[in-house]
């Protein structure tokens, strides 16, 4: 007498021998949400919105509730892009990198009611004049000589200050007025639409630290020459190495501290602390190898490149540490990569990588030989998180498809998706992953009201005898199921079910290697199987 029970139902292992399987693991696992131990299939996405053929990524203004309205931003390539740190901004000024040099944004200069967003932006940071000013004494002083420096910046309309141009020293008495000439307009043109508003002049004080410069006033930008005919105020400059963004920065992420991250050629560059329009050239961390993607999560920021990556740490962007990793797994994908609260994973040629508390391992390591991993097309992976899940959508010829993978539990299994998506986006107010697929429509992953069909095939059950195992109940929530039985090499024998109720099997011969099949648009809890009644009864 012989009982074979299958439950719970885990993820696929395909690096192992169908029979060496533990209980519960399958041969293939598709469009199954395993997170309570069922056989349960994930909603279809819902459709929220539409998007443009060539649409690479979408993005969701910021919301500061779950109940503001839903405005997408869309561009035509891989765009990373951040909210604003101002506590104060109720604009949702979004600041991004990826479409040309980086830009920012709002829901004023961003949103026209054409429905095509972001319908204008600035170019981000603010340049540094030109040209030094010069200094003429129109009104002498009294008094022992003194050196005076000058220096004018550049300010907008949202207070956003750059580099200043310096002049000097002149030499003068104490009350001397000194005339400010030559002070150059701010640039105009393509790729200058930055909001430039106004003029501010500093000036040194003797007596004080001669490195500093006070404030002195503000004046129009049409105005080429002033002077310096008042009081000196107690600000001081502070923008003194602010520096516009490198034209190449990519992979905009918002770090800790008020501070965001950026890569430019082989570095990391971070902006000063609470300013996203200034990145001293100084700030700064090299890499040997050329950084692909970043990720961060509690005061880690992973840098993942075309070797080693490198584990970056500090509290100001003028002190931020970094070492290698020692764990050889080069990303092979930047869309790959995502950051959970434990660490990040991304998807290397040798398997989907992870780095974090768990340590620096492969997720697929023992669940996909080289081979079949490779043929998931790592290269063209897009990831994204769900719920502490990583789903990655990969390209299989023309047709994106997917998997999902727990990074803190990969000996559950690799579940596989019958569909995958070119673009993503995870919304951290609402947890809500949004997905964008072929038909060009943005989605709520797992919003439908419809259910996918899941189907989950076992690992091959090899008996310690020959049995007919010809009595079968699959107790379940709905039904019907299709359950599909494999033995011993024969023709598969499929039956629907349409109960909870004992069925007979078509009795066959005696089997000793069994393996079962089940699809499913609603819940399967397990499964038993017998060869004779009375024990069947018993189960």
């Amino acid at each position: 007498m012989t009982t074979l029970r299958v439950g719970p139902f885990l993820g696929a292992n395909l690096a192992l021998r169908p029979r060496l399987l533990p209980d519960g693991m399958g041969v293939m696992s598709l469009n199954h949400r395993s997170d309570q131990g069922d056989l349960r299939p994930w909603n279809v996405p819902l459709t929220v919105a539409a998007a443009g053929a060539s649409t690479s990524t979408i993005h969701m203004l910021a919301r500061d509730t779950t109940a503001d309205s839903i405005v997408w931003l869309k561009w035509n390539t891989v765009v990373h892009a951040i909210r604003s740190y101002r506590s104060d901004d109720a604009t949702k000024r979004t600041y991004y990198t990826g479409s040309g040099a980086p830009k920012v944004t709002d829901n004023i200069i961003g949103l026209d009611g054409s429905g095509s967003y972001p319908a204008s932006y600035r170019d981000l940071g603010v340049p540094k004049p030109m040209t030094a000013p010069t200094l003429t004494q129109t009104t002498a002083g009294t008094g022992d000589d003194e050196e005076r420096f000058y220096a004018y910046t550049y300010l907008t309309d949202w207070d956003e200050e750059g580099m200043p141009q310096i002049a000097g020293p002149i030499t003068c008495k104490p009350g001397a007025v000194i005339a400010i000439g030559n002070l150059s307009l701010p640039p105009s043109g393509a790729g200058e639409n930055r909001g430039i508003n106004r003029i501010r002049i500093y000036r040194t004080v003797t007596g004080n630290d001669t490195s500093e410069f006070y404030f002195l006033r503000d004046i129009t930008p049409a105005t080429s020459t002033e002077d310096d005919g008042r009081a000196t105020g107690t600000d001081v400059m502070p923008s003194a190495k602010y520096a516009v963004p490198p034209a190449d920065l990519k992979c905009l992420t918002a770090l800790w501290n008020g501070m965001a991250a950026g890569i430019s050629g082989k570095a990391v560059r971070y902006c000063e602390i609470n300013r996203l329009h200034a990145w001293p050239a100084a700030y700064e961390t090299l890499c040997q190898d050329t950084p692909v993607a970043l990720s961060a999560w509690a005061g880690n920021l992973l840098v993942t490149t075309t070797g080693r990556p490198r584990l970056v740490t500090g509290s100001v962007p003028e002190a931020m540490s970094d070492v290698p990793v020692e764990f050889v797994a080069a990303n092979v994908s930047q869309r790959s990569a995502v950051a959970f609260g434990h660490g990040a994973v991304w998807a290397s040629k040798d398997g989907l990588a992870y780095y974090g508390d768990a340590g620096p391992r492969f997720l697929t390591a023992k669940l996909l030989t080289l081979e079949q991993w490779r043929a998931l097309n790592p290269e063209s992976i897009v990831g994204a998180q769900w719920k502490g899940l990583y789903l990655g959508f990969y390209l299989d010829g023309a047709t994106y498809k997917g998997f999902w993978i727990d990074p803190l539990a990969p000996e559950n299994g690799i579940y596989f998706l019958s569909e995958g998506y070119r673009a993503v986006f995870y919304d951290e107010l609402g947890e809500e992953l949004y997905v964008l697929g072929a038909d060009n429509n943005i989605k709520r992953w797992n919003g439908g009201a419809a259910k996918m069909t899941v189907s989950h095939k076992t690992k091959v059950y090899r008996l310690t005898a020959p049995a007919d195992l010809a009595l079968g109940q699959v107790i379940g929530d709905t039904y019907p199921v299709t359950l599909t039985v494999h033995r011993d090499g024969l023709s598969p024998y499929s039956i629907t079910v349409v109960d909870g109720e004992p069925f007979w099997l078509h009795p066959g011969t005696l089997s000793t290697q069994y393996q079962f099949e089940f699809s499913t648009t609603g819940d399967a809890l397990a499964a038993v199987f017998s060869d004779d009644m009375d024990e069947f009864a018993r189960t």
